[in-house]
């Protein structure tokens, strides 16, 4: 029994040995497998060009460009080349913590302010450190060490959310399940809105740094050393753990854990079964510090160390390659007041603006070297060609449909971009144009002639009116001659000058005679002048009040006053006998019918380049003594007035009853005529 206890043990322990040989070569076999595959990363050799740069972030645009965010600013990686593209203004860190690539506009997040590089304008914040910019619904929202930032158009507004986390520093945020999840170093918070929340809660305490996103599950990084999921009910679930997280990514629907100093983890995110780890053991990195790692639009896989760029390229190629219309050119000057690419309207042209230029940009990671280009513009495609340069001199006018056209070679996968613009044709050459020019000319011409006949017309009827003016000027003189002396004052001076005769009193029969014949004759000499000096005139007026007061049953005084601004009364010149009228009208019709003595005031005043005359009395009023002469009072005002009028058009004449207390008591004629001086 003992010896066949033996055998089977010493069967069993054979068993077991060739199991333990067989679980060692498995294991052998699995580990060279996984070191052969991670093998399979290439180091990105442009990127040696950029020494001591150190990747933060790595994002893709729309046109499968990749962007680098280094301590020492942008760089832009095509699948070929490596170029800079960095915005430092003033004091700008050189430090990039984080981009955002959205259409044509280019977010940089840096240590102490926000870039916004669009095709038309750059705009720069000054800021605390930003750690995120995240876009959701057309809108931009900063994570920053100030709390949430909000950008509008032009402006950078902080969001007031709540006092604790305003002030904490948020690492991370997102939209997820209809709320806003945040990861700040105050805890992971959910709010409801970001502008005016009506629900915040604070899930748990702790510094939280990562949020990611995988289908329907949230995973946070808390403290960078657990990886916790947020459930349906907002509860936080422990998932792993592992010392020094600092980043989780989605690579291939697998979860990708980054620690600073031991490579990549790669688990199951639905079991958290650890697959596999990447590092400079079992791959060909350089390193076990990873700042970086992306999938992007090709399925290939970038991993940044302190020093490298690495690429595990997709072996199979993917789809078709993107095309862009990178530039236009008009007559070699740049078109940037528009987004090509999402023009939808016709590029309107003038007729020199002939000279068109086309640069084409199609970029793939996996297979960047070979990309083909064919282009059409009237009837046929181009031939397919690597140039991406496409140039066309002194096109005719006329509408033109540009169609690009890129492929991998010998794919049958085409991405196309159509551009539309229209060069006008020279105005001269359209027939509107010339019909324009003849019905033009012909009214050029009728024109001219009707000018000619309108100005011939003019002079004409200016000769007319002047004619006009002239006779009725004369016959105003003539009028005015005739009622220059009323015969009734000449043969009251008569019968004056014989009752002083039969008087015996020489003394004033002489000084009435002497009067009488310089009024007489001032009257015969002026009524043939145009002209006389405003000191003739005043004597004249003297003259003839003066016998007027001698002859005149009814006793008046008269007064005549002066007030010319330094001006001499014989420089001044003044239609003859253009008072007369109104002041014998004071005499015999004004102060003849009242009952005190009568007062006769004439006043010539220089004022703003008029002579303005007043004759005032206190007479019954110009009005009632109207009703109770005949015509001679109111044709002479008639005559003199039109007489003013006709001087110039800018003469005024106006004649107005002085009320006192309700009771008319005189009259005020007034009138003024432009200046005139015999130098």
């Amino acid at each position: 029994m003992k010896i066949y206890l033996k055998k089977i043990s010493s069967i069993y322990l054979y068993q077991w040995k060739i199991i333990k040989m067989l679980l060692l070569f498995f294991s052998f076999f699995l580990i060279n497998a996984l070191h052969a595959q991670e093998n399979s990363f290439e180091e990105i050799a442009v990127f040696n060009e950029f020494k001591n740069y150190k990747i933060k972030e790595i994002s893709q645009d729309a046109s499968n460009n990749i962007w680098l965010a280094t301590n020492k600013g942008v760089l832009k990686f095509d699948g070929l080349s490596i170029k800079q593209y960095d915005i430092q203004i003033g004091k700008s860190s050189e430090k990039v913590n984080t981009i955002l690539v959205k259409n044509d506009s280019l977010f940089i997040g840096k240590n102490n302010s926000l870039h916004l590089k669009t095709r038309q304008q750059l705009l720069t914040f000054d800021t605390k450190a930003i750690h995120k910019i995240f876009s959701y619904n057309n809108k931009y929202f900063i994570a920053s060490n100030q709390g949430i930032l909000y950008f509008n158009k032009t402006l950078l507004e902080p969001l007031k959310t709540t006092y604790k986390l305003d002030f904490s520093s948020i690492n991370d945020l997102i939209f997820y399940k209809g709320t806003y999840v945040i990861a700040s170093n105050t805890g992971l918070w959910i709010l409801s809105d970001l502008f005016q929340p009506k629900k915040i809660d604070l899930i748990q305490k702790g510094n939280y740094t990562s949020l990611l996103q995988i289908e329907n599950k949230l995973f946070v990084v808390k403290n960078n050393s657990e990886i916790q999921e947020l459930n349906d009910k907002n509860v936080l679930l422990e998932k792993y753990s592992k010392n020094e997280i600092s980043s989780i990514s989605n690579i291939n629907n697998k979860l990708y854990v980054v620690s600073k100093n031991d490579g990549i983890d790669v688990l199951n995110y639905t079991t958290f079964i650890f697959e596999k780890r990447i590092n400079k053991y079992n791959s060909n990195l350089n390193s076990n510090t990873i700042t970086a790692v992306f999938e992007d639009a090709e399925k290939n896989i970038l991993i940044a160390t302190e020093k490298k760029l690495y690429i595990k390229k997709k072996s199979e190629i993917i789809g078709k390659p993107t095309l862009n219309i990178s530039d236009v050119t008009v007559n070699y000057i740049s078109v940037d007041t528009i987004n090509v690419n999402s023009y939808n309207n016709v590029l309107q042209l003038k007729p020199s603006q002939n000279n068109i230029s086309f640069s084409l940009q199609s970029t793939s990671i996996n297979n960047a070297k070979n990309i083909e280009f064919r282009y059409q513009l009237k009837n046929q495609f181009s031939p397919w060609g690597t140039n991406n340069q496409v140039n066309f001199a002194s096109l005719e006018p006329g509408k033109y449909h540009f169609i690009a056209e890129s492929r991998f070679k010998n794919s049958k996968k085409i991405n196309s971009k159509t551009f539309s613009f229209l060069i006008a044709t020279p105005i001269y050459k359209k027939i509107w144009f010339l019909v324009l020019c003849g019905v033009l000319f012909c009214l050029l011409l009728a024109g001219i002639i009707e000018v000619y006949i309108q100005k011939i017309h003019k002079k004409n009827q200016q000769k007319i009116a002047a004619l006009k003016l002239e006779n009725h000027l004369r016959s105003l003189e003539q009028k005015a001659l005739q009622l220059q002396m009323n015969p009734h004052f000449i043969f009251n001076v008569l019968n004056g000058i014989k009752a002083l005769g039969n008087s015996g009193n020489k003394e004033d029969l002489n000084t009435t005679i002497s009067q009488f014949s310089i009024l007489l004759r001032s009257i015969l000499n002026n009524s043939r002048l145009e002209e006389i000096s405003l000191k003739e005139e005043i004597e004249t007026i003297e003259n003839y009040l003066s016998l007027e007061q001698k002859m005149s049953s009814k006793k008046f005084d008269f007064s005549i006053e002066t007030n010319l601004h330094n001006m001499d009364a014989e420089e001044i010149l003044i239609p003859p006998m253009l008072l007369q009228p109104f002041v014998e009208n004071a005499i015999k019709h004004g102060i003849s019918k009242i009952g005190s003595e009568g007062k006769v005031q004439i006043l010539f005043t220089v004022k703003h380049r008029f002579l303005e005359c007043t004759v005032t009395d206190n007479g019954i009023g110009v009005f009632q003594s109207q009703k109770e002469t005949k015509n001679h009072s109111s044709v002479a005002l008639k005559i003199t007035k039109e007489r003013i009028e006709n001087l110039s058009k800018f003469s005024t004449f106006s004649v107005e009853e002085i009320k006192k207390e309700k009771a008319i008591s005189g009259t005020k004629v007034w009138f003024k005529i432009p200046l005139k001086t015999d130098y």
